[in-house]
């Protein structure tokens, strides 16, 4: 499903390394703690709403772009984990047809 997935601080690394803003820099900007910032940079921390909120105005894009990247790494590491079980499970179009009263 999901092949080729990252974890939002990835890009966000990448997006400082181009712009030459420290991780500091930036998290003094959107009034946030440094190691909010560093933690997921480092991908130990995911992105809140109120952090695709800070980071949606400061970079000028929509803060759905960050919720969306982190939505799509945690759906990538479920499936990941969990794919195969649930893959195993029934679905509602395996029930017994039920007759109508």
């Amino acid at each position: 499903m999901f092949e080729r997935t990252v974890h939002p601080g990835t890009i966000l690394k990448d997006e400082l390394l181009e712009l030459g803003i420290s991780p500091t820099e930036l998290a003094r900007q959107i009034d946030v703690p440094a190691n909010r910032i560093s933690m997921i940079l480092n991908g130990k921390r995911a992105i809140s709403g109120d952090t695709a909120l800070r980071l949606g105005h400061w970079f000028g894009n929509e803060p759905q772009f960050w919720l969306n990247l982190q939505n799509q790494f945690d759906l990538a590491a479920a499936e990941k984990e969990t794919g195969g079980v649930i893959d195993a499970l029934p679905t509602k179009d395996s029930l017994p047809q039920q007759s109508l009263l």
